[in-house]
């Protein structure tokens, strides 16, 4: 059966094999779904003058698993309008920039009490419903063409790496960008191996369909696509910012059937009705459609929280919560929904770290 065939009568036989999870879950003390975000930016760049406890609101909205992610390149990027690179870095910018931010952010987690995911001991943990966050990377800019520095992101607690962004990379092309090296680099397979060793993550947004297509065929470890929206087509680098990130169908098909997941991000888009996501309603609407096309095992939130701002559909994860409500009452079997909500990218993460070299 290919994805495009899949109908939500379906639901229960297609994730059958993660029942016995959502037993547990479905029997949590809590009366609020468990949720995953697979990208992230909240409590990172807005000021809030009242101030951020990250680890009591994740906690009071359920949000068990989140992939926070830090932008490594915004230092050479437009800050407005769309984003695209503006300066080119001298070499060693790139990774005293990601030092420092890294840094900066380490001490806010500390302050916030929040528990970093290390181990599939701690994915464990977020699925019984104690928050922990996965420390990402917006793309691997960071490394400066060195793959051994992987080791040293995952020193520093990062489970899941993003391999392109906005500014130009030898890893391999991105979305925005004429490309320039035909899709993923030999470098930027190295990379993904060194990932796959290591047991982080690799996020293939950003990412061109060759670069995908590269990536894939570099490893065999199920890969993400973190944060966008699919189309039939994707789209161009000349064209509109949210048209120019969409996941083209058959590239999204192709991360599924690799054991992969694709995340739905937060943008709104006002003035297009052609763009479906502008309201909580049409965010899970948005769902349903993605796991009839790709599979509802291959399903999952990528909100770009903070991210997409300002034009954000959720300003905060009570948003998110209220999306996990409504699909709660769409009549979906237990196993089908806690996959969506956080099941499917804890599988995925838990398969690359179980999947490490020692």
């Amino acid at each position: 059966m290919g994805p495009g065939q899949f109908n939500r009568r379906q639901f229960s036989a297609t994730a059958a094999g993660t029942l016995v999870s959502a037993r547990a879950w479905a029997q949590a003390p809590t009366r609020k779904p468990f949720v995953a975000d697979m990208h992230s930016h909240y409590g990172q760049f807005l000021p809030r003058l009242f101030g951020l406890d990250l680890h009591k609101h994740m906690q009071d909205n359920a949000i068990m698993l989140l992939a926070w992610a830090v932008v490594d390149d915004q230092k050479w990027m437009s800050p407005s309008g769309r984003l695209q690179q503006t300066a080119v870095p001298k070499p060693g910018e790139l990774w005293d920039y990601f030092e420092a931010r890294m840094a900066e952010y380490e001490g806010r987690l500390q302050q916030w009490k929040v528990v970093k995911a290390l181990t599939v001991a701690d994915i464990d943990t977020a699925l019984a419903g104690q928050p922990r966050l996965l420390l990402a990377t917006e793309s691997a800019n960071f490394l400066e063409g060195k793959p051994e520095r992987v080791a040293q992101a995952h020193a520093m607690g990062v489970r899941h790496m993003q391999l392109v962004h906005y500014i130009r990379s030898p890893l391999g092309d991105h979305q925005t960008a004429e490309p320039v090296h035909g899709g993923l680099t030999p470098l930027g397979a190295q990379v993904v191996v060194e990932c796959k060793r290591l047991g982080i993550v690799v996020d293939l947004a950003h990412g061109t369909p060759a670069l995908v297509d590269g990536a894939l065929a570099a490893s065999n470890a199920a890969m993400v696509w973190s944060h966008s929206w699919i189309t039939p087509a994707g789209g161009t680098p000349d064209g509109p910012g949210y048209m120019a990130r969409s996941l083209a169908l058959p590239t999204a098909r192709k991360i599924a059937a690799h054991g992969g997941a694709v995340g739905l991000w937060s943008l709104r888009v006002p003035g297009d009705p052609g763009y479906p996501i502008n309201s909580i309603r049409a965010y899970a609407d948005e769902i349903m459609r993605m796991c009839d096309l790709i599979g509802p095992a291959h399903v999952a939130f990528g909100t770009d929280m903070e991210g997409v701002w300002p034009r954000r559909l959720m300003t905060s994860y009570a948003d998110l919560a209220e999306v996990a409500n409504n699909l709660s009452q769409r009549g979906l079997s237990d196993a089908v929904l806690q996959g969506v909500l956080i099941g499917n990218y804890a599988r995925i993460v838990k398969a690359a770290m179980n999947g490490a070299t020692p």
